[in-house]
């Protein structure tokens, strides 16, 4: 079996798509260029950790309005 990949489209597949083909099909399908081999399988991923960083929160914090009393009367606010 090997794995190709398709530059055109062929019977069920479509561009771009990969499949496992048996060996006599496979090398016709590339003398035909219809598909390519795929050498992406022979990759191989990684990932990256990230470690946790701490940061200091300097955001500014919202205070609310105080109360101010209001006097009792009208006349109290005129002495």
């Amino acid at each position: 079996m090997a794995k190709l990949k398709f530059t055109r489209a062929w019977r069920g597949y479509c561009k771009g798509q990969t499949a496992d083909v048996p060996g006599g099909l496979a090398q016709q399908l590339i003398a035909q260029r219809v598909a390519v081999e795929d050498n992406q399988q022979s990759l191989i991923e990684t990932a990256a950790i990230e470690h946790a960083t701490e940061t200091a929160d300097a955001t500014p914090r919202k205070r609310g309005r105080r109360a101010v009393p209001k006097p009792d009367s009208p006349d109290a606010a005129g002495r």
